[in-house]
């Protein structure tokens, strides 16, 4: 019932493509189903993610605490080349602002117009800072849900 509530009337008025439709009741139907309520049922491969046993409010917040901040994409019942993909269209899009930007001709000379395009990739890439290490900051600065700036910086 709850799966006829979510799928076809809350979401049914939004969803017009029919592939759109039957992904929303085939994720729906993941996740609302009675063995999610015990903790056996895993809602990912890796076990990570699950329906806790009812315990206090403090045990659920722990619990939640404890999930990853940074979630892999089997959080979402996706394949592990969803990121891989988001990532490609990504750059793809930056790359495809930046050629939108660029002249379209040039005059004498001058660089060609891949060149110029390389030249900022290089440039962007050498001002990025290095990469976070995600533990260490995420020990460093704790997410308590009081301190708004640490769930920011984490």
């Amino acid at each position: 019932m709850l799966n006829i509530l979510g799928a076809g009337i809350n979401y049914g008025g939004r969803v017009t493509d029919d592939k759109d439709k039957r992904l929303t009741q085939t994720i729906l139907e993941t996740f609302i189903r009675e063995e999610t309520l015990t903790s056996a049922y895993k809602f990912s491969t890796s076990g990570k993610y699950y329906s806790p046993d009812p315990c206090m409010h403090n045990d659920y917040v722990e619990f939640i605490k404890d999930l990853p901040l940074d979630p892999s994409p089997e959080a979402f019942g996706l394949h592990e080349n969803a990121e891989i993909t988001t990532a490609m269209n990504e750059t793809y899009t930056m790359l495809e602002i930046i050629l939108n930007v660029q002249p379209r001709s040039s005059s004498g000379g001058g660089i060609s117009r891949e060149d110029q395009i390389t030249q900022a990739a290089v440039g962007i890439e050498k001002q990025l800072p290095p990469l976070f290490d995600i533990d260490e900051i995420n020990i460093q600065y704790p997410t308590q849900y009081t301190e708004s700036m640490n769930t920011v910086l984490t």
